[in-house]
């Protein structure tokens, strides 16, 4: 039995012939309506570390779809898909962080809502598109999408949800990364400097001077030859002796290699860093706590917020959002805390009420409880509910 071959071009989109024939978006700011990925970042080993650190702590993020009425939500089982299973090849931690890598590297994140017939979402799917053309078709924006492999597909923009960081002169595209190529230039010729200095130091340069001769020049280039063949393997075993007759001297040459220093090493690899607003603390994980906070007020938390908006914006329509209906992405900012302030917060959220004991169990990275009784409020007996002050006070 042969087997029809499928692509995963076509798993996503499926097979249907798309007809249109619009025009170039014309932009108000005069720009282009395409976009390419042209970024030098996979070649510095420094952005995709910090790519990867903060990707990684995005993807420990849970979103989840807050229902705040009783409205009829037509868009499908959102809250399973992006807390479970976003498609059928990612997991919740390998859909955002894949997002995030690529909102990084690209500075423009695409996800192709996948819709039946019914108008339900079946899953969410990353893009990576190697262009990007706006166009203007019946008056609608549409968005075509070019992959490597010469595939190409038109999604209605509005229907495409588009995370965008740098965003800025253009109208609807993020930014590009050009302004971080000098950066990871000037590291990797530091990084290539620092390899040729550590070839130098192995290697043996000087001159071969022969008295009393008037040698051709294919006789000196003999002799060098010679004098390298039978003694550079001395050297590199570690003998370091070469031995001479009386008709020549060796005489060394010293060339020390320039290199940066530390200050000019951190200096260089920084810039990177600030770029991405993470430090090398972090990228290490030997962080403090108030390291890690400054880091998740200047970066994590903004992708949060990002994504929520961006997730709310484009799944619900404006009746559902005027009726409370949002997806957030939440991160468990106490796990970072020290054991001391954990327990603080134990007992101030818990006077309050603000906390179950699976809750509290969570943030001493003990396992749930469960059921009802992992559900139980914690609260301390001095905070009541002021509706009943007077009778408690009265002893009733």
């Amino acid at each position: 039995m042969k087997k029809e071959k499928r692509s995963l071009f076509n798993i996503v989109f499926g097979n249907k012939i798309q007809k249109i024939k619009g025009a170039f978006l014309q932009l108000m700011s005069g720009y282009n309506a395409i976009f390419s990925n042209n970024s030098s970042i996979e070649e510095s080993l420094d952005a995709i570390k910090c790519i990867d650190t903060i990707s990684k702590h995005v993807a420990k993020m849970i979103p989840k779809h807050i229902q705040n009425s009783s409205y009829n939500n037509i868009q499908g089982n959102i809250d399973f898909l992006l807390k479970t299973k976003p498609n059928p090849v990612m997991t919740k931690y390998d859909f955002l962080y894949k997002i995030t890598f690529l909102l990084l590297a690209n500075n423009n994140m695409y996800i192709y809502k996948d819709i039946d017939k019914d108008g339900m979402i079946r899953g969410f799917y990353p893009l990576n598109p190697n262009q990007c053309t706006l166009y203007e078709y019946e008056n609608e924006i549409y968005i075509k999408f070019q992959f490597l492999n010469g595939n190409f597909y038109f999604i209605k923009y509005s229907e495409v949800i588009h995370l965008r960081r740098m965003f800025s002169f253009h109208d609807l595209y993020g930014g590009s990364n050009k302004i971080l190529n000098q950066a990871i230039k000037t590291a990797n010729t530091t990084n290539e400097g620092i390899d040729n200095a550590i070839k130098t130091s192995m290697s043996i340069k000087g001159i071969l001077k022969y008295g009393n001769a008037m040698l051709k020049n294919k006789d000196i280039k003999e002799n060098r030859d010679q004098f390298v063949q039978d003694f550079i393997g001395d050297f590199e075993t570690g003998k370091g002796i070469a031995g001479l007759d009386a008709k020549s001297d060796f005489i060394p040459v010293d060339m020390k290699p320039i290199t940066l220093d530390k200050d000019q090493l951190s200096y260089v690899k920084n810039n990177i860093f600030d770029y991405f607003g993470v430090s090398e603390n972090i990228v290490r994980g030997n962080f403090t706590e108030e390291e890690w906070n400054a880091f998740y007020e200047s970066t994590l938390e903004n992708y949060s917020i990002q994504y929520e908006d961006a997730f709310s914006f484009n799944i619900f329509s404006d009746k559902a959002l005027k009726e409370g209906h949002r997806i957030v992405f939440t991160t468990n900012r106490i796990k970072y805390a020290s054991l001391k302030n954990k327990i603080n917060l134990l007992k101030e959220a818990g006077a309050l009420g603000l906390l179950t004991k699976d809750d509290g169990r969570e943030v001493l990275d003990m396992s749930p409880i469960g059921g009802e009784e992992g559900a139980k409020i914690l609260q301390s007996l001095n905070n009541i509910n002021s509706k009943i002050a007077d009778d408690y006070q009265g002893g009733d």
